[in-house]
């Protein structure tokens, strides 16, 4: 199967791409390195993956570079909540106007099938928990606003031009090797750790997320492409099942590095969500998602691996 994946230098990429090589697939990846370089990605280029080095917003480009492609695995996107917020035309550009311009492309070259990374952040703080597929959407950030977009866009494209396509709502996603320039809250306490710094959460710390360890999500994105045919823009979670505070968190990091050290409670963050909480049985039923690793196991799996 020739797959191109859009940001496939990334923190979910690299993964991605590294399980769909072992499968034998031929691979495209289409980055334009903003946040990341081909350093990052050297083993996977060795493996045979062709680099496109390109924008969303160049839509020629898309389109020559989609040429003979089977299926589209669009990761690519501004995913910085605070920056939406300060720049949302610059957000919405990449995110919606971009996701456009690949949907154009890959219908001019009769693609196969396509499956679009959406974000919990489209459910906002939600009153009743946990949320399902059927939950009705109210993002609290342009960035949240963005994937929504996104996700009506595919479904209104596969539908109109009968192309096979699903979009997945990422939770909070963590694995080794994630870059810094997009790092969330464990790499970013695992950091603090390991320099016996203090903890710094924004708020107090009561917020919760559901963190899916970057196995389970490769995991999730895979057999979704299994199971592709026949579906028109149909929506899946993509999460761990299980939501922890940000203090839990800490404390279960603090746990397995063995370390006692403060924590600091300071102003929240305009945009982030107060409580998510997820059910992942449609994936589980539709997709065959199962997920493995629950937070403590991903987090202990995760430090082995960077020592």
């Amino acid at each position: 199967m020739r797959i191109l994946v859009t940001g496939g230098a990334g923190f979910i990429g690299r993964h991605l791409i590294r399980s769909l090589l072992k499968e034998k697939n031929e691979i495209i990846i289409y980055e334009n390195f903003s946040n990341s370089s081909k350093q990052e990605i050297k083993d996977i280029i060795n493996a045979g993956a062709k680099i496109i080095k390109g924008d969303l917003t160049n839509f020629k480009l898309l389109k020559r570079s989609l040429k003979d492609v089977d299926n589209v695995i669009h990761l690519a996107a501004n995913i910085d909540i605070p920056e939406s917020i300060k720049r949302p035309e610059k957000s919405h550009e990449i995110n919606v106007t971009g996701s456009m311009n690949l949907l154009r492309a890959s219908i001019l070259n009769g693609i196969s099938g396509l499956i679009g990374a959406s974000s919990a952040a489209i459910y906002g703080d939600p009153k009743n928990l946990p949320v399902t597929e059927n939950t009705i959407p109210n993002p609290v950030s342009p960035y949240g606003a963005d994937k929504l977009a996104m996700e009506y866009y595919i479904k209104a494209f596969s539908n109109t031009f009968n192309f096979n396509s699903v979009s997945l709502r990422f939770f909070n996603v963590y694995g080794i090797d994630q870059s810094n320039a997009y790092a969330g809250v464990i790499t970013k306490f695992m950091e603090k750790i390991e320099n016996d710094k203090p903890l710094q959460i924004f708020g107090d710390g009561k917020h919760t997320r559901d963190y899916v360890f970057i196995e389970d999500l490769v995991q999730g994105i895979q057999k979704t492409l299994k199971k592709l045919k026949g579906k028109r823009g149909n929506i899946y979670n993509i999460a761990s099942g299980r939501s922890y505070s940000v203090n839990e968190l800490a404390k279960i990091l603090l746990s397995i590095y063995g370390k006692k050290l403060q924590i600091l409670h300071v102003s929240p963050r305009k945009g982030d969500l107060r409580f998510s909480s997820t059910s992942i049985s449609l994936a589980k039923k539709e997709l065959n998602y199962s997920p493995k690793y629950n937070l403590k196991q991903g987090l202990t799996k995760m430090l082995n691996e960077s020592n």
